[in-house]
């Protein structure tokens, strides 16, 4: 082999090596974004409940307003079983996510440890506000998924329909059904928590990440509803476009 050939080799070798580290950097980069921290589950003390294990007030998701776009057209009934779990386990665009980005926007700041403050009541109203939007959307979409599935059920029963669509349809209606479940008292779980500290003002005061109770027996109820919320948070951060929420 000439002193040429040998040369070309290496470079040849060296340059996929490069590519090789570069891809996994990438993967690593890439992972490292869908990282999320853990739910802190609170806990409970003689006066107090802790609802974080540092100082740091949890980063929320920077979710803009964005112009929806009308979804493109099925063209088969396997189509349409896929697009059944579209925004549920299948990450869209916002633009095509009619239903779930919506809700996230408005559940982006809802539990913000300020809420605790009397001077944030306008604050906590609008959390209030945004969480009950976040439940109109909700009731839309759950209404919308059962109708699909209601039609769909014909559909796959007819005999041109393949196995795989018949299994796949039976797959996904289950995971609709489960997640519309956990959807639903994630909202109601945060309404619930939000309602007891509006309706319980100038008893909280708050030192990040603990909540100090002027009257001590107020913090059990308080305790399970944000036990409550915390395990509901939990169950729809499974859904991987979800997964960024943190209350």
């Amino acid at each position: 082999m000439t002193l040429t050939k040998t040369f070309t080799c290496f470079l040849s070798f060296a340059l996929l090596a490069f590519i090789s580290i570069a891809q996994a950097q990438e993967k690593k980069d890439v992972a490292a974004t869908t990282d999320y921290e853990p739910v802190f589950m609170p806990e409970l003390f003689a006066t107090s409940i802790t609802i974080d294990d540092d100082n740091e007030y949890p980063v929320e998701p920077n979710l803009q307003e964005v112009e929806f776009l009308k979804l493109p057209p099925v063209n088969s009934t396997a189509e349409r079983v896929e697009r059944l779990v579209q925004g549920i386990i299948v990450d869209v665009p916002p633009e095509f996510d009619h239903y779930g980005y919506e809700i996230r926007r408005y559940m982006a700041s809802v539990g913000h440890p300020k809420i605790h403050n009397d001077d944030n009541e306008d604050f906590l109203i609008e959390q209030i506000k945004n969480v009950r939007k976040a439940k109109v959307i909700a009731d839309y979409w759950r209404t919308h998924l059962e109708e699909e599935m209601t039609e769909l059920e014909g559909l796959v029963n007819q005999n041109e329909v393949s196995f795989a669509t018949k299994t796949a349809y039976k797959q996904n209606a289950i995971v609709v059904r489960t997640f519309l479940i956990s959807l639903i008292s994630w909202l109601d779980a945060n309404e619930v928590l939000l309602m007891y500290v509006f309706d319980n003002p100038g008893v909280f005061d708050l030192y990040y990440p603990e909540i100090i109770f002027i009257k001590p027996a107020l913090r059990i109820d308080y305790f399970n509803y944000a036990t409550n919320r915390a395990q509901k948070l939990k169950e729809i951060r499974a859904y991987q476009p979800f997964a960024m929420m943190v209350y």
